[in-house]
């Protein structure tokens, strides 16, 4: 049980953070498909507002969760169960929409996920709701001040970013490749299976 009454932060604290913050990122899910996909087909510029906004959706919702909106969850495990299932509805609807983005040709008007879309996401995102929350109660330590909560808040976003900007490198080191038609197509049907399958242990286990 983690304890921390004044300002100070413990390094091997910061550390632990650090680690989670980054492991987390580069693991498979929905943000690290969409972003994946998003790079392969209009390139790493275009996947920016989506990083960015994942960034932003992630800032405000741990600041929600210290400020006590975990406890509603735990108050009304309901509204948790209802959340979960209308986001993998949501993300399904975003596999389809990236299948079919495959068989259209590449425009430079397409619509894509802005900052404010993106940080919308994040509050339907399954797997954040499942991961915020544990790292908030694992992490953040009994009677942190508000200061020692922003710390490692900022912490775990740094280092969080760098594992997501990755997959986004990843996908434009692709791009090139995946100019063809055929091979899009194929691509985007892997990314959209892909972005349903990481949704389902989080989901249905």
């Amino acid at each position: 049980m983690l304890v921390c009454l004044d300002w100070r932060v413990p390094i091997e604290l910061i550390a632990a953070v650090a680690t989670f913050g980054f492991i987390t990122s580069v693991t498979p899910g929905p943000n690290n498909t969409i972003l994946f996909a998003t790079s392969v087909n209009h390139g790493l510029r275009k996947s920016m507002p989506f990083l960015f906004g994942i960034m932003l959706g992630l800032a405000v919702i741990l600041s929600a969760i210290g400020l006590g909106l975990g406890a509603v969850f735990i108050a009304f495990p309901a509204a948790f169960q209802v959340l979960k299932y209308l986001g993998f509805a949501y993300i399904l609807y975003l596999s389809y929409s990236i299948i079919q983005s495959g068989y259209k040709p590449i425009a430079s008007d397409t619509k894509l996920f802005g900052l404010f879309e993106a940080s919308f996401f994040q509050f339907v995102n399954p797997k954040v709701w499942v991961v915020m929350p544990s790292f908030m109660a694992s992490f953040i330590p009994i009677g942190a001040t508000p200061l020692v909560t922003a710390t490692l808040i900022i912490v775990f976003l740094v280092f969080t970013f760098p594992g997501a900007l990755a997959w986004a490198l990843f996908g434009e080191v692709l791009k090139t490749f995946m100019a063809n038609p055929k091979k899009r197509r194929i691509f985007n049907w892997f990314a959209g299976l892909l972005l349903v399958a990481s949704m389902v242990p989080v989901v249905f286990f």
